[in-house]
């Protein structure tokens, strides 16, 4: 058994950064107190590196513990944060986030409101169309794509298999 050692600064800050200072668990998203959690224990030989710890908060840290979050959700979520941060911003995460809610069904935005959801647009997990024409007001609704549906419902239920068939991975990781 390892001795447990203290994570470093810079492992830490990467991967709070990773996070965006949230909770990874997609469903909590609390920033004001964050553990790192070990992936692989440090008594099952986990060590400090970047890829073996998440963000979690300390009720969901505590959830994984109990046996209440699962060992799969936890990699999942982890995958994801590492495929979303390597393709997007924390702000395109959000968005990806957002444009799930049922309140944001009828969101109506505007030319530079559709620029704004340009990268989830582009990776094909949101899409827009014209939905009022009134002179120069013209008006778009912005809405996830099956594929932007599918990669949110994975990620929220901890599934890695659907997560990475959602991000295009032929093995999810």
């Amino acid at each position: 058994m390892g001795e447990r050692k203290k994570v470093p600064h810079n492992v830490t800050v990467a991967v709070l950064t990773e996070a965006g200072y949230r909770c990874a668990v997609p469903t909590c998203r609390t920033i004001l107190a964050i553990d790192l959690h070990h992936m692989v224990e440090v008594a099952e030989g986990g060590g400090n590196e970047p890829g073996n710890l998440i963000a979690l908060c300390p009720t969901c840290h505590a959830l994984f513990h109990r046996g209440e979050i699962h060992r799969d959700s936890i990699y999942t979520w982890k995958s994801v944060l590492i495929s979303l941060s390597q393709a997007f911003d924390l702000v395109a995460l959000d968005q990806l986030l957002f444009l799930n809610r049922s309140e944001t069904a009828n969101l109506r935005v505007s030319g530079d409101g559709v620029l704004q959801f340009s990268r989830l647009i582009a990776a094909g997990l949101a899409t827009f169309q014209l939905v009022l024409a009134n002179g120069p007001l013209l008006l778009y609704a912005v809405t996830l794509t099956p594929r932007g549906v599918k990669l949110v419902s994975a990620w929220s239920r901890g599934d890695r298999k659907a997560v990475g068939e959602a991000i295009g991975q032929t093995e999810p990781g």
